[in-house]
Parts: structure tokens; sequence; C-alpha cells
């Protein structure tokens, strides 16, 4: 970078992997140096000759960088430090949890942990248009609970709405995310949904009108509550696998 002082990179010794031991030793050159999104890094030939590594190894390295979005590769003008973002760690964080069911449990009590400590935010930030939309959620929900339905993208908006206004964009992002690999999980596992369709509906609706009426408490307990079912489900599920797998461990 021109007209700043930077701290050099280190030569690297270690050649197992190299591209990640590349990627690790730029991410330090940016903390080092103290870059900020939009500052510019040296060209890949220059990394290639600081690192004394080939240039594969580098162009490698500011591939994976570039789709963590840590770098921007600008072509014609070279590689810079992008705005960070967390988009892609929670794009792909649903589908490791994927492939580890028997986590549901602690990812419902890290969703109730993170919702019910955001409470005081969302009734102070709620406004009336916000709710407005809430209730308009809710009875879209309750008309299909009459039919003996369920509807899944009901409450998933109503619980995105219910946070949008806590200036907390990681929060809303998070929520839906865990939302997003429950919703697989119980269509993979054939794990319940939350109760009966008409149930889940009194659920929201003590949710909606403990925020409506500004009161925080009402508002974690329903919280609460809204995930009592959801954790009866999950325990009927590991009991009757534990049964299933017990069986077959005696031959029955």
């Amino acid at each position: 970078m021109a007209g700043k002082q930077t701290a050099p990179m280190k030569v690297l010794k270690r050649k197992e992997l190299l591209y990640q031991t590349v990627q690790e030793e730029i991410k330090s050159y940016i903390v080092r140096n103290d870059l900020k999104p939009g500052d510019s890094l040296p060209t890949e030939s220059e990394l290639a000759q600081q690192l004394g590594v080939g240039r594969g190894s580098v162009r490698e390295a500011v591939k994976s960088l570039t789709t963590l979005r840590i770098l921007e590769a600008r072509p014609g003008a070279g590689l810079f430090v992008c705005d960070f973002s967390f988009d892609p760690l929670l794009k792909h964080l649903g589908y490791g949890i994927l492939f580890g069911l028997h986590d549901l449990q602690d990812v419902l009590k890290v969703r109730l942990c993170l919702e019910t400590g955001m409470a005081e935010e969302a009734v102070r930030a709620a406004t009336p248009e916000q709710i407005s939309r809430l209730h308009s959620t809710l009875n879209h929900m309750f008309h299909m609970a009459e039919q003996g339905h369920h509807s899944p993208d009901d409450d998933r908006k109503l619980h995105l709405v219910l946070w949008e206004n806590a200036d907390n964009i990681i929060l809303g992002k998070l929520l839906d995310v865990f939302w997003m690999v429950f919703q697989q999980a119980q269509e993979r596992a054939s794990i319940p949904g939350p109760g009966a369709p008409m149930e889940a509906y009194r659920r929201h609706l003590s949710i909606v009108e403990a925020l409506e009426q500004g009161d925080t408490e009402a508002l974690r307990a329903s919280l609460t509550s809204h995930y009592i079912d959801f954790e009866e489900g999950l325990r009927k599920v590991y009991e009757a696998a534990e049964h299933r797998d017990a069986q077959e461990q005696h031959g029955i």
C-alpha cells in the first residue's frame, strides 16, 4: 500500500496444505497492519515472493479468502480487504448442523437463549406498524389452524418480524438459520411440529400480545412456552431411536 508503512509478510516453512498456511498468514497480515475494508494488499506475485511460496498456493489461498469475503479481487486493480460479513458463516452453518440431528436439542436451547435474551430490546423497539404486521401473520396462521394445518411460513415470518427492530442484524439471520435447520430436520427425521395447529397459533398469539403490551417478562415466558412442544417432540423421537437401537443390539 502506497504511503503507509506495513509489517512484512513472514516466509513460510510448512509445506503441507500450503494454501491454508498462506490463508492464515494473509489474515494475520491484515490484522498486524490494521487494514480496513477497501485497503489494498500486495499483488499475488508480491505475496508469493514475500512468503517464499509458489503462485499456485497464493492463488488458491486468495480464492478461498474471496469466497469467505475476507478479500476482494478487482480485475486490473488488485486485492483489497472486504467489509466483513457473517453471511458466509451463516450460509454454511445450517448445512453443518444438519449432519448432527442429535444436537437439535442444543440448537433449540441456543435459539431460546437468544430470543429471551433480546426480549427487552424487542419490547423497547416495537412499533405500531410492526405489531400490525405481526397480527396480519397471526390472522393467516389462525385461518390455517381452523383447517387443521400449521403454516411453517407464517411461523418463520412472525419470528423474523418480531426481531426486525432489535438493531441486531446477526440475531435475525442466526435465528433464521436455526429455524431452517429445525424445519429441515423435522422433514428428514419426522420430528413432530409445534403441537396442534390451533395450540401453535395460541402460543404465537401470546408472544405478540406480550410485545404489544410492552411486557418483557411475559414475552420471555411466552417464548419459553413456545419451545415446550418442540422439546417434547424431540424427546419422543430420541426415546424411540434409543428403543430401536436397544432392540437391534439384542437381536429383537
